[in-house]
Formats: structure tokens, sequence, C-alpha cells
């Protein structure tokens, strides 16, 4: 405990000692950035500073030099001829920001695109980690990613497939369950918040302990399902003659019983924000059609589907995104050692591919094909959809 807590505090520590440095280096840049000796004492020390890093990091002390030199360069040109010393107070409070974002997801980003076009695996990983060194194969990657299975069992185009068809169903059950249950809450005027609290239970906790407790409910010997299937069995004899009974859920039907428990799991989310929509409608204009003669389906039709499309498309979106992007659910309940392959969708083979078969250069540019294939289908949905249209319309 006491040497988790000191690892802890050591990299607290290290954070600060980190951003202190850098807004030192920049305060230092914005007090002096009219002085002619400013670019090449920062010359200097970016050099300084390259031959120390190389030897901490595992590239070419050559390029980390470079790399130190432009940087300071380019920093001496923004601050002396843009900024001209100007605005030092926020690009100092802005800085560390910046740089966490660079180092966080722009370059890891930037290392997986590079990663793509080269060939590191299992048998090159200890050369590329000893020289830094890889071999380079352009495109081939991603031509393997269409020609070449992820896993031992399915091809990429049916993991295309059988994703679409998770998102699909998915979303629109999401949608179908809490468009409903958000109606149901938004007419009951005794106990709402209680009623939303208790619906959203599922959606509020941790996802581990939520998908691992459903799951159980689906064992074939002691799950609450096939508990209450041959109990139905048992008081209902012709029920059984219909051939319905105890199912091997997680073994002959896995992406079924993982559709299920993310359907359990995502209406809680839809409830909630259509419910915040429906409660921002006016009841005005209800009583005026109601006075006009309209019927309750007219008016769901005419007044509450287009006054919560604002609502509803953003809430779509996000939850295809999600759906689309959702190993948490397949991995859990399909088991975390490989697991049946049975109900992968593309994201679950990225993940075996990448961790279990250690095919990480493929897995870089599978991954880069899986973000291309979300943005068109997301883009694609969002112009359908009209989602800008009140925006710029």
């Amino acid at each position: 405990m006491l040497g988790s807590l000191l690892q802890v505090l050591y990299f607290v520590a290290l954070g600060t000692l980190s951003v202190a440095v850098l807004e030192g280096y920049l305060y230092l840049h914005f007090r002096f950035w009219d002085k002619r000796w400013l670019l090449p004492i920062g010359l200097l020390a970016a050099v300084a500073a390259g031959c120390s890093a190389a030897a901490l990091v595992p590239l070419g002390r050559a390029s980390l030099i470079v790399s130190a030199i432009a940087t300071e360069a380019c920093l001496c040109f923004v601050i002396q001829y843009l900024l001209r010393g100007r605005f030092t107070l926020p690009y100092l409070l802005l800085a560390p920001a910046v740089i966490g974002l660079l180092l966080l997801i722009v370059y890891p980003l930037a290392f997986e695109v590079s990663l793509a076009f080269h060939d590191l695996k299992l048998n090159t990983v200890m050369h590329w980690s000893r020289t830094g060194e890889l071999p380079f194969v352009g495109v081939k990657q991603f031509a393997r990613v269409f020609t070449t299975s992820p896993l031992s069992e399915v091809t990429f185009w049916q993991l295309l497939l059988r994703t679409l068809w998770w998102t699909v169903i998915n979303v629109v059950l999401h949608v179908t369950g809490g468009f409903a249950l958000a109606l149901l809450l938004n007419e009951v005027k005794i106990l709402r918040g209680v009623y939303r609290t208790l619906l959203v239970i599922p959606w509020a906790m941790p996802q581990v302990v939520a998908v691992l407790a459903l799951r159980g409910e689906f064992q074939a010997e002691f799950g609450a399902f096939n508990i209450m299937l041959s109990r139905l069995d048992r008081w209902l004899p012709w029920v059984a003659k219909l051939g319905i009974g105890p199912v091997q859920w997680l073994g002959r039907h896995p992406f079924l019983t993982c559709t299920l428990i993310n359907v359990w799991l995502g209406i809680p989310f839809m409830m909630v924000v259509i419910l915040g929509g429906l409660q921002s409608i006016s009841r005005n204009y209800y009583d005026a059609a109601a006075i006009d003669g309209a019927s309750a389906f007219q008016q769901f039709r005419m007044i509450t589907l287009p006054l919560i499309k604002p609502v509803l498309v953003p809430a779509v979106t996000l939850g295809a995104v999600w759906t689309f992007n959702n190993i948490n659910v397949i991995y859990l309940v399909t088991g975390q050692a490989g697991g049946s392959e049975g109900a992968d969708i593309l994201v679950s083979a990225l993940y075996k591919s990448a961790f279990t078969y250690y095919r990480y250069s493929y897995s870089a540019a599978f991954a880069i094909v899986i973000f291309a294939i979300l943005f068109i289908v997301s883009m694609a949905w969002l112009k359908f959809s009209k989602s800008t249209e009140s925006v710029y319309g």
C-alpha cells in the first residue's frame, strides 16, 4: 500500500515538475521575445535537450536533435513575429493542456498510422525494441485487412455485416424501448423521480458489474432465465411441446445473449435523453391539437416526433457510435481468453488480433479501416437525418 502511494506521489511530483519547466520555458520566450540572442540560445538548449532525450528514448539521436531544433525554431518564429510577445497569460495557461493532448491523442494516432505502413508482429517486436527499425510494407497491411481473416473462423466481411446488424438492432431497440419508457414517465405525476432512478440503474452502474451480473443469469444450469423456462414447462406442458425450454445461451447463442444484455444496458440512456426532450415540449401544442380533433397518434406524429428530433438525432448518432465500438459486452460475455468467435464484431476482432495473435501492424491498419467505416456511416446518417438543418438552414 505504501509503495503504491509513493508511486502515485512520484508521478504527481514528476507531472508538477514537467509543467513548471514548460511554463518557465515559455515564459522566458515571452519575456525576452525582442532579444536577438533568444534564437541562438534556444537552439543550443534544444540541441542539449535532444542529446539528453536520446539516452532515454529508443530513437535515433539525430532525429531527436532535429525535432528539438525544429520545435525551438517554430516557437521562436511564432512568438517573435506573429504574437510579438502578446497574450502571455492565455498561452501559458493553455500550454499544459495542448501538450497533454499532443502526447495522449496526436502522438498515439500518428504512431498508429505509421505502424500501419510497417510490419510489427511477434517475431519483429524484439528487433524493433532494440534498434527502433521496422520494415516498410506500404499499403500491404490495408490489403491484408480485406483479404485475410483477423480471426480463425470468420472473415472480415462476415464481421462487417455482423457489426452493422449488431449496431442497427441495438440502436433500434434502444430508441424504441427508451421512447416507450419516456412516454410513460412523461405522463406519470407521482414518484416520477423514483421510477426514473430505478430504470436508469443498469446504465448508471459500472458496465463491468452490470454485464457480469446479467451474464450469470444466462448460465445453463443456475441462470434465472433457464430456471424460469424450466418452471414454465412444468406449469404449462403444452409450451414444452412447442420446443420452448432451457437454452444453452452462452454456448449456442452468444450473439443473441450479447444483444439482449446490451439492449438492457442501453435503453436507460435513451430514456433519459428522450424524456428530457419530451419535457421541453410545451403542453399548449397538444391542447390546441386536441381542440382541433387530432388523435393521440396524430399528435405523436405531427408534434412529438418533429419537436423531439433535435434531441433524438444526436442521441442516436452517439448510440450508434458507442454500439459500433462496444467491445465490453462482447469481451465480458464470450470470455476474456479468446472466447467464442460467434459473437465477435469488428472491434472485438481487432482486440484479439492485437493482443491474442500479436499482429500489431495489421491491427493498426484494421483500426484505421474501422474508423473510416464508422466515419462514413456517421456522415451519411447525419446527411440523411438532416440533423444540422436547423443550424445552417
